[in-house]
């Protein structure tokens, strides 16, 4: 299963988006950033106590997901997912971070695999903060 709080088929906006994902390539939508911007990453275990596409519940626990999750970057626009880079990746951990974009593009979070045969899936979380080169040479 797939679920964005709210219902929400896209990101829930150009800084933030947060999913819960239960499969494999569940993903945020792809957030604009340039080169400085601050990414804090999020992610853990979770169940999902489905309500409605509006209303449903992700309960989020601190305990290591067992998946392997992908922050990955596009750097031009009409890229397809496939020609993604990847930035960093994280394996069968809770995930509390943040690091500063190298250069401009989108980015997003990805699990390319998941083990939910106990039922759970996991939250992911990104945000860019607009902190980052505002063209000036200072």
């Amino acid at each position: 299963m797939f679920y964005r709080t709210g219902g929400a088929g896209d990101r829930i906006n150009v800084q933030y988006d947060e999913i819960y994902a239960d499969q494999i390539n569940g993903a945020t939508g792809w957030l604009p950033i340039n080169k400085g911007d601050w990414m804090a990453v999020n992610a853990c275990r979770a169940s999902i106590e489905f309500k409605s596409t509006a209303s449903s519940i992700v309960k989020k626990v601190v305990t290591a997901p067992e998946m392997v999750l992908l922050l990955e970057m596009k750097t031009i626009g009409g890229q397809r997912d496939e020609e993604s880079w990847p930035i960093d990746q994280w394996q069968n951990v809770v995930v509390a971070t943040g690091l500063r974009a190298h250069r401009a593009g989108f980015a997003r979070l990805r699990v390319p695999n998941i083990n939910n045969t106990d039922g759970t899936g996991v939250a992911l979380a990104l945000q860019v903060t607009r902190t980052g080169d505002n063209g000036s040479n200072v």
